[in-house]
């Protein structure tokens, strides 16, 4: 059932291919909600998205305290998943009480009377999912939690796409996602395969005793993720995290490999240790490749940004380009940092991760309100993009310390880099010499880059060319 026992690449090629098909139904979802709503309206709803994961996360470190002690070799997996839905239940509790005393306050903030419910109903649904998520992660069959993600992100567009078609707005949205995670929860504890028994004392204190630094460290980590969209909600208005959000969403493929990876090496390394294995190569092997999708995403929106933007969702999200460059960079940044947050919980040590965690959360606000006054929006996301680089290196110099023989920045990784340059080059020749006023074009120049930025890794990485030749040989049946 563990993580240590499973083939890690198979589970992150399986996590991989999951998550393509999840952003292809999450992006085609954002285009046509988007183009609906507008960015006012679509903006609105990620407000509350934002409120509710920030709020939602104390149960989300909780099931990962329990995922963290499910992948123990002797800790008895039943409580594990059992001290799981309990916290689900006293989450779900707590909210109901608190979103109705602290109605009038959340109406006055997003000039909603319905949006204390909207933020109840979205608690209910995402908590339930993202618990029972984490439990499946621990698993060996760990790389399936992204198809279940992608099943997720295929009903919730279906049934947001026609809700708000069918004139329910913002309500559809809410109702839409919601409806989504709880229909795939069942599923969700059939694929994890082990029945959930009553916690005992002793199990619930081993829980808490890693809970205690997950649950604040997770907490100023969704604060960071999310404290973008709550600035610019609060400070300047819901059409500008609208754009925000676009920008998001289109560069989302940059996690594609890091964030599968991450998903399961906290298990894996977990795993290993309390075996007394080696767990030096499996970090390596994640360090090289987390970025391999991310690195051309940037030089991509570095030279394409607005004709993309604006092919995809129409002129009211032009806004939209100046974000989209700067959260690629954030999401390359991030690649590299999520292995090395994965193994710092890996080697039991959360306590260092809430510790940055904190630091890097007081360094964003401070900087971001700052930038905010002085540059306008563009501001928060300059900030977030100077706290992700103070977050990695921080981390870097943890991970160095506690493992000298891991190689923190790679071949492969300069390989990357170095293609990523050529492809800007390339794909900025090339829209100076097409005409990209049309959408046949931008699709074009687009796959250009993409042909070239592989092409070249095929050339100069023998790594990677290796691992091309190895696939096509297992496919070659002749």
């Amino acid at each position: 059932m563990t993580v240590g026992d499973t083939d890690f690449g198979l589970q992150v090629g399986i996590g991989f291919v999951g998550r393509v098909v999840m952003a292809v139904f999450a992006f085609a979802g954002s285009i046509v909600l988007g183009r609906i709503l507008g960015p006012d309206g679509y903006g609105m709803f990620y407000f509350l998205m934002a409120i509710v994961l920030f709020a939602h996360n104390p149960i989300n470190g909780w099931a990962t305290a329990c995922r963290k002690r499910l992948t123990e070799s002797e800790f008895p997996s039943g409580e594990a998943i059992g001290a799981t839905v309990l916290g689900i239940a006293v989450g779900t509790a707590i909210t109901l009480m608190s979103a109705f005393l602290l109605s009038p306050i959340i109406t006055r903030h997003t000039d909603n009377p319905d949006s204390w419910v909207y933020l109840t109903v979205l608690f209910v649904g995402i908590i339930s999912f993202t618990a029972s998520l984490q439990i499946l992660k621990a698993t060996k069959h760990f790389g399936t939690s992204t198809w279940v993600e992608a099943a997720r992100d295929i009903v919730r567009v279906l049934l947001q796409g026609g809700l708000v078609i069918g004139g329910f707005g913002v309500a559809g949205m809410v109702g839409g996602i919601t409806a989504a995670n709880l229909l795939i929860v069942p599923m969700v504890f059939y694929l994890i395969g082990a029945r959930p028994t009553v916690p005992s004392k002793e199990s619930l204190l081993a829980i808490w005793e890693f809970a205690r630094s997950s649950i604040p460290s997770g907490l100023v980590g969704i604060a960071q993720n999310r404290m973008d969209v709550l600035l610019l909600g609060f400070l300047v208005g819901t059409e500008v995290v609208g754009n925000y959000e676009i920008a998001l969403k289109m560069t989302m493929p940059a996690m594609f490999v890091a964030g599968v990876a991450q998903s399961g090496l906290m298990g894996r390394i977990s795993n290993l240790r309390s075996k007394g294995e080696p767990i030096v190569r499996d970090i390596q092997n994640n360090l090289n490749y987390a970025s391999i999708i991310g690195i051309p995403l940037f030089f991509g929106a570095l030279t394409m940004a607005e004709p993309l933007v604006v092919t995809i969702y129409s002129n009211k999200f032009a806004g939209a380009a100046p974000f989209l460059i700067g959260l690629a960079l954030f999401r390359l940044l991030r690649t590299q940092k999520a292995i090395l947050v994965a193994t710092i919980n890996g080697l039991d040590r959360p306590e260092i991760n809430l510790r940055i965690s904190i630091v890097v959360f007081s360094v964003n606000i401070g900087i971001g309100v700052t930038l905010l006054y002085i540059i306008g929006p563009l501001g928060i996301v300059v900030a977030t993009i100077m706290s992700e680089l103070l977050a990695y290196g921080i981390r870097a110099y943890y991970v160095d310390s506690m493992m000298p023989n891991l190689s923190l920045i790679t071949r492969p990784v300069y390989e990357q880099l170095a293609s990523g340059v050529v492809m800007a080059i390339v794909v900025y020749t090339a829209r100076q010499a097409l005409p990209i006023r049309f959408w046949p074009m931008v699709i074009v120049v687009v796959g250009i880059g993409g042909l070239t930025y592989f092409a070249m890794l095929i050339i100069i990485s023998k790594s990677f060319s290796t691992t091309i030749k190895s696939i096509i040989t297992s496919l070659d049946y002749g």
